[in-house]
């Protein structure tokens, strides 16, 4: 097992330490947070939205497709 210096752990000792000198630390981490939540949130938003029209098309495929059937439209 190596013991040497991963630099991602150095990296987020580095964070931690200066945000350990911010007295406004607490507070922008809050605002990320925040942030993150709001994303989160949105791309859920859109996912949903995307899924619900994609079954909307899929109902309008079937209802061509039985309008076809029973030369209603178009080229057979």
């Amino acid at each position: 097992m190596s013991y040497g210096a991963n630099p991602y752990i150095l990296f987020l000792i580095l964070i931690l330490l200066v945000l350990g000198m911010d007295p406004e630390a607490s507070n922008k981490i809050q605002v990320v947070k925040n942030v993150m939540d709001r994303m989160s949130s949105a791309i859920n938003n859109f996912r949903s939205g995307i899924d619900s029209m994609a079954a909307d098309f899929g109902e309008i495929h079937v209802m061509l497709r039985g309008l076809n059937m029973f030369g209603g439209g178009g080229d057979k």
